[in-house]
């Protein structure tokens, strides 16, 4: 992410769309090895004497095409380091010369997954970017020609490329080592000097404990240069040694935590506030909390771990959500009441309590507009001091999709 965008989260409470960027910037960081740049994608390619090898493929063909301009040679392989459109959206820009285009086995089953779930998945990353629901077909990516698991290594000229499959933020990932540059591309095992992604709301089950034991294979390679998020970050020499050690350490305390709290049959809503950040890594430059958050990580290995049930029989058949909380609003029989103890507990400093208990009286009277004002208004309290494009996002999404009902009530009535 770029200093502007850090900025702009600071500063106001709109959501941050970073997906339209269309024009990458471009650095030659080694001999031989070229980065393009986007806010949220990047691609690197290696030159050897026998053609160029092209790591990840940005976001769209357009921004592809401005990298393609400046590859000379012809480009022999396209390795994907996972299924992301980020990282290979663009590709049909870089096919001119029809090169074999390597991903782990799994790759072309997510591909089938995303086109299967293409209206979920556009909803959801309206919410997570903050962009309108795109409800036009999903674009047909690239497919690889040649899949596999394990390790795999090639040479092409006078390089060597050294392919490794692994389960981390996806089940498909892939990363290279190229021994002769002293350098590993590892995709997003990590996004820069940020928190790991270990944990999305909106995607499934990531692999925290694969992920660290991923991490640590890398480094005992002692790479000199660390190439990632689909390259587009570079860290050098002992930047590089302490970004790998900073991320394999907070994964692997963060992970053992969750299961040690699971073992206490803790409950999820608790087990998110008590675990916690080693002290020593919490101001850690390598673990800027921009993208997620430890509330989402402690999420995530809670499901790959634990079943849906929480162990209150009243969860383990639940009646819709809507049933029951018209049934508590019933009990209550006041909106007033509702509202009024929203706003006590708002001026109180206690915003997500208030979310809660408000969302009894949206539930069971979805037209109410006191109550969708009052939501607005907790959702901008909580977003003026979220620092996490994630969930920031999220709640300026919601505060659109309110406004927009509150017009529409108004209009109608």
């Amino acid at each position: 992410m770029s200093k502007e965008q850090g900025s702009d989260i600071k500063n106001n409470i709109g959501g941050i769309n970073i997906l339209n960027a269309r024009n990458p910037v471009f650095k030659d960081p080694l001999e031989d090895v070229h980065t393009a740049n986007l806010p949220i994608a990047g691609c690197g390619w290696i030159d050897t004497k026998e053609g160029v090898v092209l790591i990840d493929a940005l976001i769209d063909p357009g921004a592809a095409a401005k990298a393609m301009e400046r590859i000379r040679g012809t480009i022999k392989y396209i390795i994907y380091t996972h299924v992301h459109f980020d990282h290979v959206g663009g590709t049909a820009a870089f096919m001119k010369d029809n090169p074999e285009v390597i991903a782990s086995k799994y790759l072309p089953d997510r591909l089938d997954k995303y086109e299967m779930l293409a209206p979920y998945r556009a909803l959801c990353t309206a919410m997570q970017f903050n962009i309108p629901k795109i409800e036009r077909p999903i674009r047909k990516i690239i497919r690889p020609t040649k899949t596999f698991l394990g390790d795999m290594t090639f040479t092409l000229g006078d390089k060597t490329f050294e392919l490794h499959t692994a389960r981390a933020e996806t089940d498909d990932v892939c990363w290279v080592h190229v021994p002769e540059l002293k350098a590993v591309f590892i995709g997003d095992l990590i996004i820069g000097n940020q928190f790991p992604n270990v944990g999305n709301p909106w995607k499934p089950t990531r692999f925290a404990l694969d992920w660290a034991k991923e991490l640590e294979r890398v480094r005992a390679l002692d790479p000199e240069h660390v190439f990632c998020n689909g390259a587009a970050i570079y860290y050098k020499g002992k930047k590089a040694k302490k970004a790998l050690d900073a991320n394999i350490e907070v994964i692997h305390s963060m992970h053992d935590q969750v299961v040690e709290f699971i073992n206490q049959d803790m409950h999820i809503t608790e087990m998110i506030h008590a675990v916690k950040i080693p002290e020593h890594l919490k101001r850690n430059p390598q673990l800027k909390r921009f993208y997620s958050r430890p509330e989402f990580f402690v999420f995530n290995v809670y499901r790959w771990y634990h079943g849906y049930f929480d162990h209150n029989p009243a969860h383990l058949l639940p009646r819709p959500e809507k049933e029951v909380m018209n049934e508590i609003f019933n009990l209550i029989g006041d909106s007033e009441k509702i509202l009024k103890k929203a706003e006590d507990l708002l001026s109180k400093e206690q915003p997500q309590l208030a979310l809660e208990v408000l969302d009894v009286l949206i539930q069971a009277k979805p037209d109410n507009i006191d109550a969708l004002k009052l939501r607005m208004k907790l959702l901008k309290n909580i977003g003026e001091n979220d620092r996490c494009l994630m969930s920031r996002n999220s709640w300026h999404y919601f505060i659109n999709q309110d406004k927009k009902t509150i017009r529409s009530l108004r209009k109608n009535k």
